[in-house]
């Protein structure tokens, strides 16, 4: 068994050490934080052991290092200091080379640990105040924090009675909003309950275009579009799949946990061109790769193509590759430019 697998196997007992070993070290953080810290900081230790998993397996400490980063920023804004994180690194770091010595897990730590004071405690926003929908972008946001999904529903139809395309609402109002949702939760200014009230009041918006999306012209082209494993994360890759709707091109979308098996047979079964798949997290890798594998063995696939795109990707130049992708995009524009150019 390999150290990545090594990690996943023993996840709870090293997450209870791990928590054991810092509060023994650091008995002021337990007395500041209570018994829900020591819950929290063994979930937390799980959580970091899942992504350094991910990043052993990919080869990318960028992988990593952004999920650090990631985590500072989550734990700065519920009042978790820098430093306690930099304690709790060291812990992970200690039980590591006892359990298994100094390895490739143990190097990638430390480099975290000496980079995590110069990393950022904050996250710029995604709405930028240059596009010429940022006005209907911060509008709509507004709508969803208030927990008014008619108001949401109602100011979108307006815009695009208004002469707004769908287009622009797409990839100017719902990528940078649901962005902008996971930023705030991020900085810890919604609740996890707001951001997934946000989510499901946008796909609900999504839902009331398609009588001016799905009604167009269809060419011959195909596209299967599907997220990976548990993720929750569907509305980007929904948001491409309507994108190539108003492009003409016949779209699957499968949402998540499909069995990699399944999803390949939909493809075969339809005669796909391209099979989108996305992947936020990084513990969600070997899913893409699996099902990337299946689709790459299918002879009746043989003139398609897999592009591949969500954060996971992001955070390691390349990586698509690695896994045998033969392609990768950002965001909205960049694959649709991919696909249809």
């Amino acid at each position: 068994m390999n150290l990545a697998a090594e990690l996943r196997a023993r996840l709870d007992l090293l997450g209870h050490e791990i928590a054991e070993r810092h509060f023994a070290a650091h008995p002021e953080q337990l007395a500041r934080y209570g018994a829900i810290g020591h819950q929290r900081c063994r979930e937390d230790a799980r959580f970091h052991l899942q992504f350094l998993a991910a990043a052993l397996e990919a080869k990318s400490d960028g992988m990593f290092l952004d999920y650090i980063g990631w985590a500072k920023v989550v734990l700065a804004a519920r009042n978790v200091p820098a430093h306690d994180l930099h304690d709790n690194i060291s812990i992970v770091i200690e039980v590591l080379a006892e359990q298994f010595g100094e390895t490739d897990a143990t190097a990638l730590l430390r480099r975290a640990h000496d980079e995590l004071p110069s990393m950022p405690v904050d996250v710029p926003t995604f709405l930028d105040p240059r596009d010429p929908h940022w006005g209907l972008a911060t509008e709509y946001l507004g709508d969803l924090l208030r927990g008014n999904r008619h108001d949401a529903t109602k100011r979108i139809l307006d815009a695009l009675d208004a002469g707004v395309s769908a287009r622009d609402v797409y990839r100017r109002v719902f990528e940078p909003v649901q962005q902008e949702i996971g930023r705030l939760w991020q900085l810890n200014r919604i609740s996890v309950a707001q951001e997934h009230f946000c989510t499901a009041a946008t796909q609900h918006v999504m839902t009331q275009l398609y009588s001016r999306i799905f009604t167009g012209g269809k060419h011959d082209r195909r596209v299967v579009a599907m997220s990976v494993g548990g993720e929750q994360h569907e509305v980007g890759i929904r948001i491409i799949t309507d994108l190539l709707e108003l492009e003409g091109w016949q779209t699957w979308y499968l949402g998540a946990n499909v069995p990699p098996l399944a999803a390949v047979a939909m493809c075969v079964e339809h005669r796909a061109d391209v099979l989108l798949v996305s992947a936020t997290l990084p513990p969600h890798i070997a899913a893409a790769s699996e099902v990337i594998r299946l689709f790459h063995a299918e002879p009746a696939l043989a003139h398609a193509r897999v592009i591949v795109g969500g954060r996971a990707f992001r955070m390691e130049p390349g990586l698509w590759r690695t896994i045998g992708a033969d392609g990768y995009a950002a965001n909205a524009d960049e694959c649709i430019a991919l696909i249809t150019g």
